[in-house]
């Protein structure tokens, strides 16, 4: 796991090319292959005092190594003392050398939640903190063992982040995309008492339950939406232990509410909400194979998930 959170009382800041620089951007980890490369962890020293920009927009490093294929987790906003605090969990491929555009995605969601609701900030927390798998076959593939790993150092970042917290409860997001919904879904079933309040899931392939209460937070908090044109609508159940010999195992195959790992968070069976997001672009768009499946952070869905971030209904 990477370090916990609760060891940084006050989290260490660099200047967000600083951010991307140390943590790849299209280039091998910086160091000796093997070794742990981390920040100072000087209490309330800011490391990297040239960011000139909106202090609620301030880059924070909050940790990041290369053992494996390598960890960042890099909040923007001040998570210590923000009002809302959002932490994505991305999926399959995520990587270091992808770490640029996991950071936009990070900063997008904080920039529209900040235009949201001006009367409170938000921190919003890229959580690269375990190895995803890097493919849809077999990697991700009816595999849970890269969200299982993600269990234990998740709920121990978002734990470390309420400890770290001043002034109270932060209202706290879980978001998980993609294979990051099922770390994030097993993270929350499997530890009752996790300080989030609400969990957003995009193009999720299902999240380790079959019903939106079995997150440990009220169904009503628990949100999520896919893409009309997004592939893993298709992504099929596993058939049941005893398919071969018994031809009802295979009927979850067929219903409209059966995905990759447990019931798709979207169906009326899940018992969740729904929030409107756009259909994305069709397979095949500038050679894309999955457009659809990277497209929640632009149009309604980022003004949807801005909403529930900041505490709204969308």
């Amino acid at each position: 796991m990477l370090f916990d959170y609760r060891s940084l009382p006050v989290a260490c800041s660099r200047h967000l090319g600083d951010v991307r620089r140390e943590t790849g951007r299209g280039h091998a980890w910086r160091g000796t292959s093997g070794s742990s490369s981390r920040p100072p962890r000087q209490s309330g020293a800011p490391v990297g005092n040239n960011f000139t920009g909106d202090e609620g927009t301030r880059p924070y490093l909050l940790g990041f190594d290369n053992k494996n294929i390598g960890h960042a987790v890099v909040s923007i906003g001040n998570p210590d003392t923000a009002d809302n605090v959002v932490t994505y969990v991305p999926g399959t491929t995520a990587n270091l050398s992808g770490v640029d555009g996991l950071i936009s995605r990070a900063e997008a969601i904080q920039g529209k939640a900040a235009r949201t609701d001006f009367s409170h900030s938000t921190a919003s927390i890229l959580w690269l903190g375990y190895d995803a798998p890097q493919s849809l076959v077999p990697d991700a593939t009816y595999n849970t063992s890269w969200a299982d790993n993600a269990r234990e150092p998740l709920s121990n970042f978002l734990t470390g982040l309420e400890t770290a917290h001043h002034g109270g409860h932060a209202n706290s997001t879980l978001l998980g995309h993609s294979y990051g919904s099922l770390a994030a879904g097993e993270t929350m079933r499997d530890h009752p008492n996790l300080p989030v309040d609400n969990a957003i899931l995009v193009g999720s392939p299902g999240t380790g339950v079959n019903h939106a209460k079995d997150l440990n937070i009220p169904a009503d908090h628990v949100w999520a939406a896919t893409a009309q044109n997004d592939l893993v609508n298709m992504a099929p159940p596993q058939a049941g232990d005893l398919a071969p010999l018994n031809p009802n195992e295979y009927r979850r195959l067929f219903d409209d509410h059966s995905a990759m790992y447990g019931t798709d968070p979207t169906s009326d069976e899940y018992g969740g909400r729904t929030f409107k997001v756009g259909n994305g672009h069709l397979p095949g768009w500038h050679f894309k194979a999955m457009p659809a499946h990277s497209q929640y952070w632009e149009g309604d869905s980022l003004d949807n998930m801005a909403e529930i971030v900041t505490g709204g209904t969308p």
